[in-house]
């Protein structure tokens, strides 16, 4: 696809492939910089998916935080076959995202805390303003550098396709169990309600993959979604009393046991300032995200609406969260027209 967007934003590579979008390098003719495009697939009349777009086009218009990914521009947009899809313009972050990084291997403690605390920040924040992630895993952060200058990885938390306002009507069916089967927490597993200590219990599930390089949870779907509700996951002892303590916590089955984000970002801060990571061992992280792939930027974050594991390319990861004590009106009651002429 090589395409101009609004008279404006000029297509230029395919970054990644999920489920429900594209996303897409582009370069904005009007303020001369790159950016990322998200491009939804083509949607009918009342589908789930356009609800989740709207929903999401609303979320990321008005949040804002370090640990999230900007929201700049939003628009429709008709291909040449008369099909309609929307499209939600990003800042473009150049990067590898959490997935690929941990492929080669688990990651410092020094490290895993600084991480931790910044995504438990990030969540703090969209809980502060009734919103739930749902979908926290590491292929949905993206981790980047600074500068040049950069001592450390910087984490941004993307994609709330599947995120929900606290107490609001869901976009989806009544019921129905949406995330990624390794990260889900027990709640979503049963298609129970939740509320912000879901993504607490994903983030520790996260967390104990940094440092162990291991999914507590792997295997199949129906599997993995099921094994957390009958076992705890295995904290080993060799992480010391500390991470036990805390990663038990957070990965409690019962929601009233686990922490808030607040209290972790400040208990790994605490983590951090007591165990601080040599130099060279954070230059040694650096080294292995540039030189891993070969090059930066190629790490993406594309949204799976089933529990159907991480996605499955790799680009730029773009997305977004919520700021702001707001109101998301109901999305339209009808989705843009969408031709049923096949596509040559």
């Amino acid at each position: 696809m090589d395409v101009l967007l609004a008279d404006r934003y000029q297509t230029t590579a395919l970054l990644g492939v999920g489920g429900a979008a594209s996303v897409y390098r582009a370069t904005d003719h009007n303020l001369g910089r790159d950016v990322a495009v998200k491009v939804f697939n083509p949607t009918t009349a009342d589908d789930d998916n356009y609800r989740r777009q709207h929903t999401e086009t609303m979320l990321l218009s008005t949040l804002n935080h370090p640990g999230l990914v900007t929201l700049h521009d939003a628009g429709m947009h008709v291909d040449p076959e008369g099909r309609t899809t929307g499209f939600l313009v990003m800042e473009l972050v150049d990067g590898e995202d959490l997935r690929h990084l941990l492929k080669r291997g688990p990651l410092p403690a020094e490290d895993v805390a600084q991480l931790g605390a910044d995504l438990a920040d990030a969540l703090a924040y969209i809980h502060s303003e009734g919103v739930v992630h749902r979908d926290v895993k590491p292929a949905n952060i993206l981790m980047f550098h600074s500068g040049d200058n950069g001592t450390r990885l910087y984490p941004k938390l993307t994609d709330f396709g599947i995120a929900r306002m606290v107490d609001a009507t869901m976009a989806t069916a009544v019921g129905a169990t949406i995330g990624t089967a390794n990260y889900l927490s027990p709640e979503q597993a049963k298609g129970d309600s939740l509320d912000e200590r879901s993504d607490i219990y994903s983030l520790g599930l996260v967390l104990l993959e940094c440092l162990t390089g291991e999914k507590a949870f792997p295997g199949p779907v129906v599997e993995a979604a099921l094994a957390r509700l009958l076992r705890d996951p295995e904290v080993p002892d060799s992480l010391g009393p500390d991470w036990s303590e805390l990663l038990s916590r957070m990965t409690a089955r019962d929601p009233e046991q686990r922490p808030f984000a607040h209290d972790v970002a400040l208990r790994l801060r605490r983590h951090d300032d007591e165990h601080p990571a040599p130099a060279s061992a954070a230059a040694g992280t650096r080294a292995a995200v540039e030189t891993g792939t070969g090059r930066r930027g190629d790490a993406s974050g594309e949204e799976h609406d089933a529990p159907t594991g991480d996605s499955p390319t790799g680009g730029v990861m773009t997305g977004g969260v919520v700021t702001g004590n707001i109101h998301i009106p109901e999305p339209p009651q009808h989705a843009p027209s969408v031709s049923t002429r096949p596509v040559s």
